[in-house]
């Protein structure tokens, strides 16, 4: 799929909050075989995307998309949001660019399971998706963890399982990495995967 499509399909999941992303001229390419396969990207400096992102510049106003072949190696990330653009490896699709564009624009990541693995079982209910409650979109007898996997913020998933793409009104409730951000522990309580979260417009910063 060219990039064209995978942005088509970003739109998709990216409509549920009216958000579209407009490709703005031609694809342009980047002469540097440094910058196609990126290691400890999730480090807080990394001195090579950087000066991969700073060789183009909109000005602050617009989401740049950097495509690369791989991200810390072929079982990396699929995509890195930083505040200069986003990267998304060969092997990513829209769901990804909506995934990152959505970290930009404030929400965060969400997971099924705790650091050692344990999903979380509990049954859904009001206390845990308290904006989404009652709409009809979940039934009451699916576990939090399989609600969780329906998300487009849901992050860590099985590589064979299918990646959600709902956008939520509000919080709901998982691990997630709260206030610290990705270097921290996770801990278990209302992630902000919602559209009540989005406090910003996407674009580099």
């Amino acid at each position: 799929m060219g990039i064209s499509g995978m942005i088509a399909d970003a739109n998709k999941i990216l409509w549920q909050r009216g958000l579209t992303l407009v490709q703005s001229g031609a694809v342009r390419y980047l002469d540097n075989d440094a910058w196609l396969n990126h290691t400890n990207v999730l480090a807080e400096t990394n001195a090579v995307i950087d000066a991969m992102m700073d060789s183009t510049n909109s000005m602050g106003n617009a989401v740049e998309l950097y495509f690369v072949r791989t991200l810390d190696g072929d079982n990396g990330p699929l995509g890195l949001r930083r505040p200069k653009g986003i990267a998304i490896a060969s092997e990513a699709g829209g769901r990804v660019i909506a995934h990152e564009v959505l970290h930009d624009c404030g929400l965060e990541d969400i997971y099924i399971a705790d650091d050692q693995g344990n999903p979380l079982l509990e049954q859904v209910s009001e206390q845990s998706i308290p904006a989404d409650w009652g709409g009809g979109y979940y039934n009451p007898w699916v576990l939090q963890h399989g609600l969780i996997k329906r998300l487009v913020m849901c992050s860590r998933l099985d590589p064979d399982e299918i990646a959600g793409t709902d956008l939520p009104s509000g919080n709901i409730r998982g691990w997630h990495h709260g206030a610290g951000g990705g270097g921290t522990s996770l801990i278990l309580g209302p992630a902000k995967v919602g559209q009540s979260s989005i406090v910003k417009t996407p674009g580099s910063h």
